[in-house]
């Protein structure tokens, strides 16, 4: 008996020993991973870069960045797309450019180029030779944050570069930092204090020692987005970056938010300032958000042109506000968004505003997912221009007319995986701005595709919790909460969130409000707010089982309709 037991722990030591080798070579050597999907998503897209030349590469090569996924680049016009930037330290990318005079190098801004809810952060400016088979960080590591490259258009050694700096704290790498030697070396050329950044830069190609910069005014806490300051302008230099003035003839002053701004290349003197204004309109507490600035004297003096009843900036300025002018026509302009606006008289009006959809017969990019972050316009054809959005990339040959989805670049962001019971098990992922989504854990061809991929939830897509005992029960969450139970067998969705009587204290949802599946009773789910809830019947019936857990700090609170609820539960388990 103590030999056959001897010989047992010999044997149990040998496969511990086996097991741990087999983990030590898969951790050494690296996963192996496969592509399950959701797919089609391909967002969200932060930049979009093109060669100039030759006339192949410009035609059929393009660099696509995007916030938290690294960069693409395709060689055949949109039909393939390579990862080029994965070996890297870090995935977020918030600005590309390719040097007009030489396709080969490419540079690349890491962090994210807006303060939104989840920014991440990035370690400086990259730069590549080889269009992008092997790449050098070439400096700027704690501006966290880059907005803009902006290239020399006759000399490669000459580049800009555009840094919001930390979000969370001041520092003092942030503003716009210039090299004469191709990144070897930087200086900081226009410098305004350690909690202003740069958020957009724009060259004239006529008269490339002009520089317009918007410098941007902000802070970050963990809690609220404190957006705009006095800090906030726009900035002129006419010897390359030596000497900056601060234009202001016209233009507002108090407390300035994202400022996006573009010349008309034919005619430099001619600039636009998408500003979002901050300050509150005289007599009320109404914030004046978005207006369209222009001057025609290369910013001596500026005058509004959007209509005071139009809001340009939509739902939230300082995650958006690029815009672009048409290389044609100074009277065409475009403005990022929730959807993509357009005016064809000088900002006077604005197609797509409002909410008009229905009744308007034509909007740029119509047919193209929302929340577009940038647009490129072919200088060369400007019939030919590219939208990157939270759904990808688009491209119109039509100058926006209509628009083809380039629906390959294998992109998305997903806010929480889980997986049910079933043999073979099924995987569920709540994606940005995607809903949330269930796919098979292997095909029956013995591969996943688009088509096996089905929808559970809506919205921007967060936890999904899935019956364990039968997986017809999915109970998921979208933006601030709102739960929902979903029937997979009859496809019907109904809203299950918890309710306060009249009077009562609000609730307070995190932005990915937490929803668990109780492991011991699967009619038993937990929510959190600021209390948390229980139900016993599948959500149909809640009761709060618990006081506020939270501090309840009023300086902490924001009002309910806010970008950010802090004081919230974000976590449960039982």
């Amino acid at each position: 008996m103590k030999k056959l037991i001897l010989t047992f722990c010999c044997l149990a030591a040998l496969t511990a020993t086996a097991n741990a080798q087999q983990l030590e070579a898969v951790l050494r050597d690296g996963f192996t991973y496969r592509n399950l999907g959701p797919f089609r998503v391909g967002g969200w897209v932060s930049d979009i870069a093109v060669p100039e030349m030759p006339t192949k590469a410009h035609l059929y090569t393009f660099y696509v960045a995007a916030r938290h996924g690294g960069v693409f680049k395709t060689t055949n016009n949109g039909t393939t797309f390579e990862p080029v930037f994965d070996n890297q330290n870090v995935a977020a990318v918030g600005a590309l450019a390719v040097a007009p005079t030489n396709e080969n190098i490419v540079w690349v801004g890491t962090g994210d180029n807006s303060c939104a809810r989840s920014a991440y952060w990035g370690d400086g400016v990259y730069k590549s030779t080889d269009a992008g088979k092997t790449w050098q960080n070439m400096g700027l590591r704690d501006s966290h944050h880059i907005t803009r490259i902006v290239t020399h258009p006759a000399n490669a050694d000459i580049v800009y570069v555009a840094a919001m700096g930390h979000l969370y704290t001041t520092n003092e790498e942030r503003g716009v930092f210039k090299t004469t030697d191709g990144g070897k070396s930087w200086q900081k050329v226009l410098y305004v204090n350690d909690r202003t950044g740069t958020i957009d830069l724009v060259l004239s190609r006529s008269e490339p020692n002009t520089l317009y910069a918007a410098a941007y005014d902000l802070k970050r806490d963990p809690w609220r987005i404190v957006d705009g300051g006095a800090g906030s302008g726009i900035y002129k230099t006419t010897d390359g970056g030596a000497n900056w003035k601060k234009l202001e003839n016209g233009l507002p002053t108090g407390t300035i938010g994202r400022i996006g701004l573009d010349l008309f290349q034919k005619n430099p003197n001619i600039l636009y300032a998408v500003i979002d204004n901050r300050n509150l309109r005289a007599g009320t507490q109404q914030i004046i958000s978005g207006e369209v600035y222009r001057t025609d004297d290369a910013g001596a003096t500026w005058r509004k042109v959007s209509a005071d009843k139009d809001d340009v900036s939509r739902k939230s300025g300082y995650a958006f506000n690029i815009l672009r002018v048409h290389p044609e026509n100074p009277d065409r302009v475009f403005i990022t968004g929730s959807n993509l606006i357009e005016s064809t008289d000088g900002g006077k009006t604005w197609i797509g505003l409002a909410g008009g959809f229905q009744q308007q017969s034509y909007r740029p990019f119509r047919r193209a997912f929302g929340d577009f972050r940038v647009l490129w316009i072919d200088a060369q054809n400007p019939e030919r221009m590219m939208a990157g959005s939270d759904g990808g990339v688009y491209v119109s040959y039509d100058g926006a007319k209509t628009c083809d989805h380039l629906n390959n670049l294998p992109l998305g962001e997903v806010y929480a995986l889980t997986v049910d019971m079933a043999e073979p098990y099924n995987i569920y992922a709540g994606l940005q701005d995607h809903e949330s989504w269930r796919g098979p854990s292997n095909g029956w061809s013995g591969s996943i595709g688009i088509e096996d991929w089905t929808t559970t939830g809506i919205g921007d897509g967060m936890y999904n919790q899935v019956d364990p005992t039968d997986n017809r029960w999915v109970y998921n969450t979208q933006e601030f909460g709102r739960p929902a139970r979903f029937d997979q067998k009859t496809r019907e969705r109904k809203t299950i969130t918890p309710t306060r009587k009249q009077g009562e204290p609000m609730l307070r949802f995190n932005w990915v409000a937490p929803l668990r599946l109780s492991p011991h009773d699967a009619k038993t789910l937990y929510l959190g707010a600021q209390v948390l809830f229980r139900s016993t019947d599948r959500g149909d019936t809640w009761q709060e089982i618990s006081s506020d857990l939270t501090t309840n700090d009023t300086n902490k609170i924001s009002p309910p309709s806010a970008a950010i609820q802090h004081c919230t539960i974000t976590t449960i388990s039982e």
